[in-house]
This record gives C-alpha cells, sequence and structure tokens, in this order.
C-alpha cells in the first residue's frame, strides 16, 4: 500500500512532523534543525564507495532526465482498470512485524472507487495519526495517490547545481525488468561537510538508456530536529501500459521509522502492487 499523502504536503517530512506534533499536542516552536544523530538506517546495500570513478558521467545524465514518465504515471492509471495488492505491516523498534493488514483491490477507471476482493489481518495496529497519515488501511477502496511529488522534487538537491558537492555518485549500465537497456545512477550524501546536512542520504534513480526516461526511483531520508527524528525509505517502480506508449505504476514500497520523545520509535512499512491493467 503506498502512504496516501495529502495534496498539500511537499515532502515526507513536513507531513510526518505535522502529524506527530499534533498527536503530542506540540508546537512548531522551537524545532531547529540538527545534524546530529545516527546514520540513516534504511540504506540499502549498494552505497556507492568513497572513491568516485564517473562522476561527471553520472551527473551528464541526470541533467539529461526525462521525468514526464515518473510524473504522468498515477494520472495514466486512472484510464484503466486495475488489482492493487495492498499490505501494510508495523514493525517493533528491532525491526520484526508486530501486526499485518492485507487488502486486494480491484479498481475501474477513475473516479469510481476501487472495491474490495479479498482482506486479511494478524496481530493489532497501534492507534494514532501515523498509521492512519501513512497507510490509511481503513479506506483501502480510495484512489491511490500520486506519490511522485514526494519522491521526486523540481530539481532534486542532487541535480541542482548548487548542492551536488554535498553528494557522490555512481554510474552503471544494467537491463530493466522488461529487457530493455537502462542506465542506473546512485547517488549518496556525504558524511561531512555539505553533505552532513541533506535531508536526502541516498537515492537510486534507473532511466532508459535511449531516451533518459525514469521508471524507478528509491529515496532514503533522514530527518533530524531537536524534538523529531523520522527515517525513510520510498521505492516507486514503473511499467509499461499494455496498450499505448505510457507507463503505470507497478509496485510502491514505502518504509518508516519515527522517533520522538517519551515514545517508543514508531515505525512501518507499506506495500503496493498494481496488477491486471486493462481498458
Amino acid at each position: 500500500m503506498q502512504p496516501a499523502f495529502p495534496e498539500r504536503a511537499r515532502s515526507l517530512h513536513a507531513l510526518l512532523l505535522g502529524t506527530l506534533l499534533l498527536s503530542l499536542g506540540l508546537g512548531l516552536g522551537g524545532c531547529a534543525s540538527s545534524s546530529d544523530g545516527p546514520a540513516a538506517p534504511f540504506l540499502p546495500s549498494d552505497t556507492i564507495a568513497a572513491a568516485e570513478t564517473n562522476r561527471d558521467s553520472a551527473l551528464a545524465v541526470l541533467t539529461s532526465m526525462d521525468r514526464t514518465a515518473f510524473d504522468s504515471a498515477f494520472a495514466a492509471l486512472d484510464a484503466y482498470t486495475t488489482t492493487r495488492q495492498l499490505r501494510t505491516e508495523q514493525l517493533t523498534p528491532d525491526g520484526s512485524v508486530s501486526a499485518t493488514q492485507t487488502h486486494t483491490v480491484r479498481y475501474p477507471p477513475a473516479p469510481a472507487q476501487g472495491t474490495i476482493q479479498a482482506r486479511d489481518s494478524s496481530g493489532t495496529f497501534r492507534a494514532g495519526g501515523l498509521l492512519s497519515s501513512l497507510a490509511s488501511p481503513e479506506k483501502p477502496t480510495a484512489r491511490p495517490n500520486n506519490v511522485a511529488p514526494q519522491a521526486l522534487s523540481d530539481p532534486p538537491a542532487y541535480v541542482a547545481p548548487r548542492t551536488r558537492e554535498a553528494f557522490r555518485y555512481a554510474l552503471a549500465p544494467d537491463t530493466g525488468p522488461d529487457g530493455r537497456p537502462v542506465q542506473v545512477v546512485r547517488v549518496q550524501a556525504r558524511a561531512n561537510g555539505p553533505g552532513r546536512d541533506q535531508g536526502i542520504r541516498f537515492a537510486r534513480l534507473t532511466l532508459l538508456r535511449d531516451t533518459h526516461e525514469l521508471i524507478a526511483l528509491t529515496v532514503v531520508r533522514a530527518e533530524r530536529s531537536l524534538l523529531f527524528w523520522e527515517d525513510s525509505r520510498l521505492t516507486v517502480r514503473l511499467r509499461p501500459a499494455p496498450d499505448a506508449p505510457a507507463w503505470l505504476p507497478a509496485r510502491v514500497r514505502f518504509r518508516a521509522r519515527v522517533d520522538v520523545p517519551f515514545r517508543a520509535p514508531r515505525q512501518f512499512h507499506t506495500v503496493s502492487q498494481y496488477t491486471e491493467y486493462a481498458r
């Protein structure tokens, strides 16, 4: 299940911060930025070594990136019937699963709501605004939200010329899930200097080699303030439309851990898998 972001939330950090501070009865005053704290816990295994060998080539690919398919995929979904398999997990502080909810939902074309075809659950979710804001398991029939603006700002810090020095870059050729040649750009914030202040700690972008269209993105964030620590990883993967030269959502995976004073850490994992597209 993908995180249900309201349209007004321009970043994951803003949404989670507002939700948690409201639930705690705290205001935003006195919330100063801090770079202290642990490293992002959701970094993948393919992080970048200190020595860069193809920084310029990676930046060239990023600056020529065509994000049209990525930005329009969820709007294109509205023209299709599709099945979404949604799974939400509540995790303990050590990462083990304590509760799950799963739904299989069939959506007609927009604006109609979906119909639940199957559901299951185990364990008990802790009450609170965080679960409803991220996962909305009580409304699985609601139409999917567009997560592209939260996954990829315009431009992201690792593409903007004034903040590039805060990151390391790597570029490698690969083959996409449908056999198309792709280029994979990995970006990682530096541990020292300007990199310490970057909320984005890692990103992996998959682009078609011939058109530079972005078709998959993973972004890891770590935000630190005096009253709030948030770590997250969001992955969005697209697939070709069955009957048109367009791209549609294939999989959205989101994991978040939030720490606030005087409460145990909150951690959730949601996955949406989109299949059976048809007109």
